[in-house]
């Protein structure tokens, strides 16, 4: 019954019939680029009048976007969207709506969610990533493709809450933004050091499977350091950084040194 009505709304919004049943007028043939966009702003305005309606019968944000959601993924970017510009102040509550109805819409809910609000990405990230974690590899090489001056704390947001995809996490932010990399490793041990063991292992095993290419020529010996300082500190033995004289990023006593201080 409710996917009828919907569709009923839908459809006469697409035909370019109001929601008052007034229809359209049209004097000039349209070209496609223009019924394209003209499709997008009735739907953006169907959805609005459809939310508007469900929130002034008192059902959440969150109800309403995981019910149009549900029943039409393919609106996913409308329907956000919708909800965004009626509560801009629930912008976590419609994600985490939007995704649970439907983790396939993950993508384009974090695009729309990053589009409407650039200066929020590090919440974003960790919203999406928190609601739907099979998706951390887009959601972040999505956010910090719109980001890209933010990666640093992209990166480090998500490895301080999900250390277990250190390796995958790693590879991404290689893949999308390779510069001062171990800033952010360093930064998550700082603060969360009991992931120490998590982010270690996806480090190690990250750079071993680079096979020693030239990929690894922009860390300096002096990041190396303090990332085995970073990793004594947080309580694991020097036989747990061995990695790092076998690959040649420290010499023997530069790792002996760090580890008699």
């Amino acid at each position: 019954m409710r996917r009828n009505y919907y569709n009923y709304i839908l459809a006469l919004s697409i035909l370019g019939i109001s929601l008052t049943g007034l229809p359209s007028v049209s004097f000039a043939e349209p070209n496609s680029k223009q019924i394209s966009s003209t499709k997008e702003a009735k739907l953006l305005k169907t959805y609005t009048s459809i939310i508007e309606n469900h929130l002034n019968k008192n059902l959440s944000i969150m109800r309403t976007v995981r019910i149009l959601v549900n029943n039409y993924p393919e609106h996913a970017s409308y329907i956000v969207s919708a909800a965004f510009d009626l509560t801009p102040n629930k912008k976590k509550a419609i994600i985490m709506a939007a995704i649970q109805a439907e983790p396939a819409v993950t993508y384009t809910v974090v695009e729309t969610a990053l589009t409407y609000f650039p200066g929020r990405a590090e919440m974003i990230v960790q919203t999406a990533i928190e609601t739907e974690p099979a998706y951390i590899d887009d959601i972040l090489s999505l956010a910090i493709a719109h980001s890209p001056g933010k990666a640093d704390s992209l990166i480090t947001v998500t490895l301080q809450n999900h250390p277990s995809y250190s390796e995958s996490i790693m590879r991404t932010a290689h893949e999308s933004s390779s510069s001062n990399l171990l800033s952010s490793v360093i930064g998550t041990l700082k603060l969360i050091p009991e992931s120490a063991d998590y982010v270690l292992n996806g480090i190690k095993d990250f750079f071993t499977s680079l096979g020693g290419t030239e990929s690894e020529a922009y860390i300096s010996k002096e990041q190396w350091k303090l990332l085995a300082v970073e990793a004594k500190n947080s309580g694991l033995d020097k036989d747990r950084l061995q990695w790092l004289v076998d690959k040649g990023h420290l010499e023997q006593k530069e790792l002996a040194a760090v580890y008699n201080k």
